[in-house]
């Protein structure tokens, strides 16, 4: 009986251990995914940063405003060619909890933004978001992605 015990005992573990590292890995990807985000709104890559999204893809924005859903929605919401373009300069995203369940993964973090719009550039000292992302074929890709921060505390000053 023993030596069935100790048998059950040794395979749970050692079946345990890829989906342990499954998991590390997958929280790696994520954090990536999440940093890839930012790093793409400050190289200025729109194409980028929209090959981070679903086609199905959902914004929800801050201060109540209505969701913007699909991939063409959101190009048009960020990058519409009528409007100037935003610069990002800096943005620094942390990733406080990470939750992942089979094929999705939710990403809860703290940020500080730094953006420059038609002269002007505006600070966001601190906000937070709310990441989902979805395992596909391509790998991890945000599927939800919904922030808010104060405006009150956004410091706004002319660009040099």
């Amino acid at each position: 009986m023993k030596f069935i015990l100790s048998t059950i005992a040794l395979t749970t573990l050692i079946a345990g251990r890829p989906a342990l590292a499954d998991e590390q890995e997958d929280m790696a990807s994520l954090r990536a995914l999440d940093q890839a985000y930012a790093t793409e709104w400050i190289d200025g890559d729109a194409d980028g940063v929209m090959a981070l999204f679903t086609e199905d893809a959902t914004l929800v924005p801050h201060h109540g405003d209505a969701p913007i859903k699909g991939h063409k929605a959101i190009r048009n919401f960020w990058f519409n060619p009528d409007y100037a373009p935003t610069v990002v300069p800096e943005w620094r995203r942390e990733a406080v909890e990470i939750f992942i369940s089979g094929d999705m993964g939710v990403i809860r973090g703290r940020a500080r933004l730094v953006w420059e719009y038609e002269g002007t550039r505006t600070t966001i000292p601190e906000g937070n978001y709310v990441m989902i992302a979805v395992r596909g074929d391509e790998g991890w890709r945000i599927r939800l992605l919904t922030w808010n921060d104060d405006p009150r505390r956004w410091l706004q000053e002319p660009v040099d």
